[in-house]
């Protein structure tokens, strides 16, 4: 059976799709010259495609034909000794695992529901912290990086705020800096192996979130993001944390409930949407994970 991640290559001709992969392996250092000619003769007298002969002499690994597949396709994520991103970044990790698959459906869907209408911006939110709403929605950006979109995760959980940890960004300042006014210029996080993903970080502990959430400066920081990117994603904090989720989900007009599989209860689930609803924006629908 022929590998759903390979290159097909026509055995009845020397096709520049075999000698691109070659070449590709050869300057990763995965492949020497007289390599590419055992994968050819094997590839030929087997039947097989040019990965999978190259992988059955042992001259390469599943992982190393991935890589340069993600490149040559400009399909980016993380392989072995790649960022010191998170684990619990399996889009960036293990983009051709089953539970990335369900990533990318969702995407698809919130590109039909939401933003191929024209929104740009959309809330991720939760009741509880243990629901994992931050890990989707940092998975989502990198999905949505990997369309090609010019996709921005904003951690507006200004109470504990965790996408530092997962993209393992070192600055201190972010939205609440901007907010303040303290921060007249701000850049962005990039991650080198994501180049359509920016990130922009919590910023300082302050102790009034929701006042600063709520003033005109986020609506305003909302209108000249939406100038530049494609994707706008906001990590919100947990409802049982405080209703700052409300004021973003209000400016962003579109939300995801995320709930965990036996542990988020119900009646949570019904009084987050009940509240959502208030703010005037759409609830788009809810994603149940299990981890």
């Amino acid at each position: 059976m022929e590998s759903s991640n390979n290159y097909l290559i026509n055995n009845n001709s020397q096709t520049d799709d075999h000698i691109r992969i070659g070449d590709a392996l050869i300057a990763h250092a995965k492949l020497k010259q007289h390599d590419v000619e055992r994968v050819l003769e094997l590839q030929k007298s087997k039947n097989m495609l040019f990965g999978d002969a190259a992988i059955a002499l042992g001259l390469i690994k599943d992982s190393d034909l991935k890589k340069v597949l993600s490149k040559q396709f400009n399909y980016p994520y993380v392989n072995e000794g790649g960022l010191p991103l998170s684990k619990t970044l399996v889009a960036a990790h293990a983009p051709f695992s089953e539970e990335v698959e369900e990533l990318r459906r969702l995407r698809s869907q919130l590109l039909i529901c939401w933003f191929d209408l024209g929104y740009k911006t959309l809330a991720v939110t939760s009741a509880s912290p243990e629901d994992g709403a931050s890990r989707v929605a940092a998975n989502l950006a990198i999905v949505f990086s990997q369309l090609n979109k010019k996709t921005l995760l904003i951690d507006a959980n200004l109470r504990k705020s965790v996408q530092n940890k997962l993209f393992n960004v070192e600055t201190k300042l972010g939205l609440s800096n901007i907010l303040a006014n303290k921060q007249g210029s701000y850049e962005l996080s990039r991650q080198p192996d994501f180049p359509n993903l920016s990130i922009l970080s919590a910023g300082t502990e302050v102790p009034n979130p929701q006042e600063l959430l709520s003033q005109d400066g986020l609506a305003e920081l909302i209108l000249n993001l939406e100038k530049v990117y494609d994707i706008i994603l906001f990590d919100t904090t947990p409802m049982n944390l405080g209703s700052d989720a409300l004021t973003i989900v209000s400016k962003a007009k579109g939300a995801i409930i995320v709930a965990r599989k036996d542990h988020t209860l119900a009646t949570e689930v019904q009084y987050l949407h009940k509240q959502l609803n208030l703010t005037g924006a759409k609830v788009i629908g809810s994603v149940i994970q299990e981890f």
